[in-house]
């Protein structure tokens, strides 16, 4: 069971996720061919490249259990380097005349912002947090027909549970929090 809990963890990190969810939505909004890759080879050279290379650095400093950032004072910078490059694919949407993925982006800042204050005090579960967001934003673009994806939020959270990264509370909260702000992002026509 727990290495099940463990794969899933990985496998659905919120640094993949967030990769994948973005080049869908580069794709959906009508980035396609040369300029579709360039936003991939962009986002593995300077998104995820230096989140790898941050979460390896904790790790070779003990200050991690493996994988994960389980210190809450390690969270912040880590959210605030997500939250730099970030501004950096608001600059990349907008540079190609996309103005949909722009706001995409831009509700991604909002997303990390939340995320960065409430991880100055609390775990609240980026990983929860991660899937539902996700999840939340293919049923919005894909419609119900994509319902089976939302078993992965339960399966994210009971991964997290199992693996003693957080409490039930956490997870429940990081769903919670992502699916109110999608509601809100979608009330402002951000998404």
């Amino acid at each position: 069971m727990l290495t099940f809990a463990i794969m899933v963890s990985r496998l659905l990190d919120p640094m993949w996720v967030m990769a994948a969810i973005s080049i869908l939505g580069a794709y959906r909004y009508g980035l396609h061919t040369f300029a579709l890759w360039r936003i991939i080879v962009f986002m593995i050279g300077v998104m995820l490249v230096p989140l790898f290379i941050l979460r390896i650095y904790f790790s070779k400093r003990h200050q991690t259990s493996g994988w994960d950032i389980k210190l809450l004072k390690h969270r912040p910078l880590v959210i605030g380097v997500l939250l730099l490059f970030g501004a950096l694919n608001i600059v990349i949407a907008w540079t190609y005349g996309n103005p949909a993925l722009g706001k995409l982006f831009i509700f991604y800042e909002l997303w990390l912002f939340g995320f960065f204050f409430i991880s100055l005090a609390w775990k609240m579960s980026g990983h929860a947090g991660g899937i539902a967001l996700a999840t939340g934003l293919i049923i919005m673009w894909y419609g119900w027909d994509w319902w089976p994806a939302l078993l992965l939020v339960p399966l994210m959270g009971w991964a997290r549970v199992v693996t003693k990264n957080h409490t039930v509370a956490q997870v429940i909260a990081g769903t919670v929090y992502s699916w109110g702000l999608l509601q809100l992002g979608t009330l402002v026509q951000l998404v």
